[in-house]
Formats: C-alpha cells, sequence, structure tokens
C-alpha cells in the first residue's frame, strides 16, 4: 500500500437560511400600522417553493439549517394573546390565512427533515411594545440597544411553541425545541457572565446552536474574530456573515469568493434560493447544487451535513492541535477542549480530509487503534469522519491502497455516525438520524439488522453482495433526530 502524504483539517461550511415559514412575502414596513419586513418578494408561498430547497438539499446531501417565523402558521389566533408579537397586537387575526396547504407543508418539513432542519428564528420578527411602535428586533431592541424584558421574551418562546403544538410537533408526540436559533435582524442578547441573556433563555427550552453578526452589536463586547465564537449559558453562539447576498434577492448565491469568505456560516435568506417564475426554479437550483459542490472541492474546506457538525468542526479547529508527525501517522491533541464542549453534549464527528488518485482506496484509518466509524468519497477526494473527541491525545493512522477498509459506514446521508464496532458476527453502529435515511454499511455480510433504541425504526434493509454494502432504511422518530444503537448481524 501507498502512504497517503497530507492530511487536511478543514474548515466546515455551512448556509443558514432565514425567513421560511411566512405565508406571503410582501415587505410591510411602508403600511399603516407597518408590518414585518418579511421575505421583500411579492409572492404568496406555496409547498413548491420548500420542495425546491429539498431537492437541492438531497442531491448535495446535507441537511441545511432553516429559520422559521411562525405567525401566519397561526391557525387558532394564539397570537392575539402575544401582543408585542405582531402589528395587530391583541386585534391579531390569521383566519383569512388559514388553509388546508398549512398543515402539508408543516407535515412536508417533518417528512423531510433528514434534509430540513427547522430551527427557530421568530414569532413575528419584529417587536411591538406597549406604545404600538414597531421595533427592530424581536429578541433584543437594535435601535435603543437595550434588551427586551426577559419575560416579554419568554411569552414569544411560549407563542412559537403553541404555533409548532398545532402542526402536531410536540413533546408529547415525541419531537423536541428545536435545536438551533439565529435572532432575528441579529438582535442577539449576548451576555454569557450575567443572570439573563439571550443564551440562558434558549438553552432552557433547548437550544443548543445559534449563529448571528456579532458586528451588529458592538455594545455587547462579542467575540471579535471574524470566525469568532463563544458559550452562552450553554449555547453555543459563533460569527456569521452575509456575502452578498442581499436579503430579498431572487436566484443569488454569495457574490464574494471562497476563498475570501471568513466564516464557517454564510448568511442567506429564502428569496435567494428562488426564481421569480417556477418555470426559471430549475436554473437556480442546479445554481445551488454547483455552489455546494465547489466548496466541497476547495482544499481546505468540506460541507458539514447538519449543524451539530458545523459547531463541532468549529470547536475543533478553534481548540484542537493536529500535526502530521509521519507519511500516514497524525497525532491529534484535544486535552484543551473546553469543558462547555463536553458538559453540553455539543462535540460531534472530527472531519479530516485527504487527496487521493484515481486508482487509490482508503485501505485502513485507526484512531488510537480502532476503526474510524464513516468515510465518504467525493472526486478526488476521501473524507474521514472520526468519532467524537474526549479530552485527551489520539493517534490516527491511515493507508491508501488497491483495496479498500470493511467495516464503515459510506456516509452519504446527513446522519451523524458516531462509533462502529464488531463483536465476531454482530456490529454496532452509533449514529444520530434526521428523518427517513438509507444508512450504507460496508460489510462483509448481513443477515439481520435491529435498533437497539426505540427512537430509531429500522424500515427494512437488503444486502447488495455486489458492493458488498448493507442498504438499511431508518426512520427518526422525533423530527430534530434521534440517536442511538442499530446492530447487523452476519
Amino acid at each position: 500500500m501507498s502512504i497517503v502524504k497530507k492530511i487536511i483539517f478543514p474548515r466546515a461550511f455551512a448556509f443558514a437560511v432565514d425567513d421560511l415559514g411566512w405565508n406571503e412575502g410582501r415587505n410591510m414596513l411602508y403600511d399603516s400600522p407597518p408590518g414585518p419586513y418579511r421575505v421583500g418578494i411579492k409572492r404568496n408561498f406555496t409547498l413548491e417553493d420548500y420542495q425546491f430547497m429539498i431537492k437541492v438539499a438531497e442531491t448535495v446531501g446535507v441537511r441545511v439549517q432553516c429559520l422559521f417565523i411562525l405567525s401566519e402558521m397561526d391557525r387558532e389566533n394564539v397570537l392575539a394573546q402575544y401582543p408585542t408579537t405582531t402589528h395587530m397586537k391583541s386585534k391579531w387575526d390569521n383566519s383569512h390565512r388559514v388553509c388546508k396547504e398549512q398543515i402539508e407543508i408543516m407535515k412536508y418539513v417533518v417528512d423531510q427533515s433528514a434534509y430540513m432542519e427547522f430551527g427557530l428564528h421568530g414569532t413575528g420578527h419584529e417587536f411591538w411594545a406597549d406604545d404600538g411602535v414597531q421595533r427592530r428586533a424581536e429578541w433584543y431592541n437594535m435601535q435603543d440597544r437595550y434588551p427586551w424584558p426577559e419575560e416579554e421574551l419568554r411569552k414569544h418562546i411560549e407563542a412559537f411553541t403553541r404555533i409548532m403544538n398545532q402542526y402536531g410537533l410536540s413533546k408529547s408526540n415525541g419531537h423536541s425545541f428545536p435545536e438551533t436559533f439565529v435572532p432575528c435582524a441579529y438582535s442577539y442578547y449576548w451576555n454569557p457572565n450575567g443572570d439573563y441573556s439571550l443564551g440562558k433563555l434558549m438553552w432552557e427550552y433547548g437550544a443548543k446552536y445559534a449563529n448571528t453578526d456579532f458586528s451588529q452589536i458592538p455594545e455587547l463586547s462579542p467575540p471579535q474574530e471574524v470566525n469568532g465564537g463563544g458559550f452562552d449559558h450553554g449555547v453555543h453562539v459563533i460569527n456569521r456573515m452575509n456575502f452578498g447576498n442581499l436579503w430579498h434577492e431572487l436566484n443569488t448565491v454569495p457574490k464574494v469568493t471562497i476563498d475570501l469568505q471568513g466564516t464557517d456560516i454564510v448568511e442567506s435568506h429564502w428569496a435567494n434560493w428562488l426564481a421569480q417564475d417556477a418555470f426559471l426554479q430549475s436554473e437556480a437550483t442546479t445554481r445551488w447544487i454547483d455552489y455546494y459542490n465547489c466548496i466541497q472541492r476547495v482544499d481546505n474546506r468540506y460541507i458539514a451535513k447538519n449543524t451539530e457538525q458545523l459547531h463541532s468542526q468549529w470547536l475543533y479547529r478553534k481548540h484542537t492541535i493536529i500535526k502530521e508527525v509521519s507519511p500516514g501517522k497524525v497525532e491529534i491533541d484535544n486535552s484543551v477542549m473546553p469543558s462547555d464542549a463536553f458538559h453540553r453534549d455539543l462535540l460531534g464527528n472530527l472531519v479530516l480530509k485527504i487527496e487521493r488518485n484515481d486508482d487509490e482506496l482508503l485501505g485502513k484509518a485507526t484512531l488510537n487503534g480502532l476503526s474510524i466509524p464513516a468515510i465518504l468519497n467525493f472526486e478526488r477526494y476521501t473524507f474521514l469522519y472520526l468519532p467524537p473527541l474526549k479530552a485527551q491525545k489520539y493517534t490516527l493512522e491511515f493507508e491508501l491502497g488497491a483495496i479498500e477498509m470493511n467495516d464503515y459506514v459510506l456516509n452519504d446521508g446527513t446522519y451523524n455516525v458516531y462509533s462502529a464496532s464488531r463483536r465476531n458476527e454482530e456490529f454496532d453502529i452509533e449514529l444520530k438520524v434526521y428523518g427517513t435515511q438509507t444508512v450504507k454499511v460496508k460489510c462483509e455480510s448481513c443477515t439481520q439488522v435491529d435498533s437497539r433504541t426505540r427512537g430509531l425504526h429500522i424500515d427494512g434493509f437488503n444486502y447488495d453482495t455486489g458492493m458488498r454494502m448493507a442498504l438499511i432504511r431508518i426512520t427518526a422518530s422525533d423530527f430534530q433526530g434521534s440517536r442511538g444503537t442499530i446492530r447487523l448481524k452476519a
């Protein structure tokens, strides 16, 4: 076997897509009374507008971070009880928007949770205080530069949750609160050392990850680095930027070249992913697919499959030292990883990247002597998905050659694979699955597959003798993802 010459420790890449969930797109700023900016394009949204995004995500193999506003999805007028959430305040009446398609859309979001993450953006996007004046924005007063009352923001979260419940997205049905939060119009109240902060509030409800443009809140002394971030009472918050794709522009990808993009996560908005009309959408969809593939081809970047991977890789890049001590041997020092990363269960896969020749395959990849759980081949690159690391040192050894390694997951889905271990005829895989996906396992044989966890359901499987691969169809019960173990038997 030949030894690969170089290991790459890539930066992760992901898009955050704001403002899904609106039923109507027209900017209401100039109405009387003024309403939210919404999407900034004069059209009503249909199920198709969600399907276009899923086409991109499914083709590329990513779970796109989608941030929802739910006011116009309110089917029971509950927001009248929360007057600071809408421009109509206690007179809120959404009955003219209530329709069957809302149910179809939200069901589609759940059914496609393998490719679309349902994240929290806001209830009505802005904030309407007692004086009736609309202020930017919902989660922090950006105009007067002070935090909204904590009790009011709790009401906003409660309102958002009640609208989720109208569609069956409740704890009683096995679904979790969104793990990802992005504040409307960068209205993040950063106060990690105080008794009250937005991170503290969101963590209490179940959020783990957030992103915003820190440059918009200089008075709160957020992290200063372009790709900066930190912990706010348990929530991991990272900086994001817009690179030329304005919030209201149709069919537009970032205009700043990839090598000049300073943040791992890139701001985008729903309008950017859509074309003016359906007959133009195919071109827009192809444009986004091509953009993702361009990222994957950049040596020092890789497409994070989901938000957990994005934040996990950010933490590893910030705190982990990787050194190739000899060809095919890499020392990994994770001993200074902050304790918050472990206490809040934020660390997932560490992802590395190697370049190979067309006739080469990954013949070996072990971490402290144990095989790594998952890999992915993309054109001339192989991506190594290492298990979550503890606060210690590791040695990675790998080889390229003509014969490919066995007993691993081919990670072309959007799930996370944490471990894969064989014991005689049994092969256990620990993973987190989103939605319904086919998990591909390279192994010599497979006659039976069982789930060892209630939240993961095995829908069926077959073994392809030519590929020497088990194809296992798995459904997660929680639309925010279910973690557990499956067992293959030879």
